[in-house]
């Protein structure tokens, strides 16, 4: 959505998400990393990069489905989304009010020991951690870097990694030079020519942008694909469950069949004894749909909780179809009650 695309949202506000196979080293906001790669024309005068030095590690977003014990690390500049006001958060560890999370990454807490933030998802389903909670990572001098999980992101361009300091992960992974995750800014409707150019320009290191809300659209798909699949095995279920209302109506109605001709003959018309089937079965179909719903909610919590947007309409429309269809059939299979049934029961009785 729209929002997304905002400061805020999941892109930070940026237009351009880019990777490179071989880190580039050179500032390309200096004024001499401008002139390297031919970026200093006046029609890109505007554009913004933040360049992020990666260390490489197992792939913790959604696209993979394994547990992962060291994911990759990012060094971003926290400073440049603490002044923007980039992203935003579903947990973190407690700070003073008005303090933004990302200063935590600029704070360490003791020797090997440093702040990280991740998105939400990740670290609930990829890390299977929680804020507070540290990882062990190993430093290149071969001491343990002990990374405390600050914050945790709502859903954004950078599930899979684990964002530290550029600082820290120049201090503990000196031999990361440049950078090989770059997102850009500038004038949004010059994001298909800055797009363009960057590609042209850095080819020879691999450089590939695409457009940040595709990226961070690429993640949905995924999760999109997994609820679609449970949609479907959903609507088995409701087509299973309304059926059976209806054979557990006919049931109820077989086991008391001997009480409904004692209705019938204390002057019960068959219309009123139908009414009465009717209402018992309503009565266990509304208390399914309020605990089914109810379970249901309870379940993604947690992504409610990561900022992931939730189908209300879309959840309403089948509570909606449950009840409508459940009362439709109901009310057909009651009038499978013939007043001759009661009748010839109560002739054996």
């Amino acid at each position: 959505t729209d929002k997304m695309l905002e400061r805020p949202g999941g892109t930070g506000g940026y237009l351009l998400w880019a990777e490179s196979a071989v880190p580039v080293k050179e500032d390309l906001m200096s004024e001499s990393g401008r002139m390297e790669y031919d970026l200093n024309e006046e029609e890109l005068k505007e554009m913004f990069i933040v360049q992020c030095s990666r260390v490489s590690g197992d792939d913790a977003s959604c696209l993979n489905l394994n547990y992962v014990a060291s994911p990759p690390l990012l060094g971003v500049d926290q400073e440049e989304f603490i002044k923007k006001e980039a992203f935003s958060f579903a947990s973190g560890i407690k700070l003073h009010e008005e303090t933004s999370p990302w200063e935590l990454l600029g704070n360490n807490p003791d020797p090997n020991t440093v702040y990280g933030i991740a998105d939400q998802t990740v670290l609930q389903w990829g890390l299977q951690v929680r804020t507070g909670d540290t990882l062990v990572f190993s430093s290149e001098n071969g001491q343990p870097l002990n990374i405390i999980i600050g914050a945790g992101l709502k859903s954004s361009v950078f599930q899979g990694y684990l964002l530290i300091s550029k600082e820290n992960l120049s201090l503990y992974y000196p031999s990361v030079e440049g950078g090989s995750v770059f997102l850009v800014d500038g004038r949004r409707e010059s994001s298909g020519l800055y797009r363009n150019i960057l590609n042209e320009r850095l080819s020879g290191y691999g450089f590939s942008a695409i457009s940040a809300g595709e990226k961070l659209a690429s993640f949905f798909r995924v999760t999109n694909t997994y609820l679609n699949v449970f949609a479907v095995f959903g609507a088995f279920g409701m087509i299973l469950g309304i059926t059976g209302l209806g054979f557990v109506l006919l049931r109820n109605y077989n086991i008391r069949k001997r009480e409904f001709a004692f209705l019938s003959a204390t002057g019960y018309t068959i219309a009123g004894i139908r009414k009465l089937i009717l209402r018992d079965q309503l009565i266990i179909l509304t208390w399914g749909v309020i605990s089914g719903a109810a379970s249901g909610i309870i379940a993604t919590l947690p992504s409610i909780r990561s900022g992931s947007e939730m189908p209300w309409s879309l959840i309403i429309i089948m509570i909606l179809v449950v009840i409508i269809t459940g009362t439709a059939v109901l009310s057909i299979s009651v009038r499978r009650v013939k007043s001759r049934e009661l009748i010839l029961r109560l002739r054996k009785e």
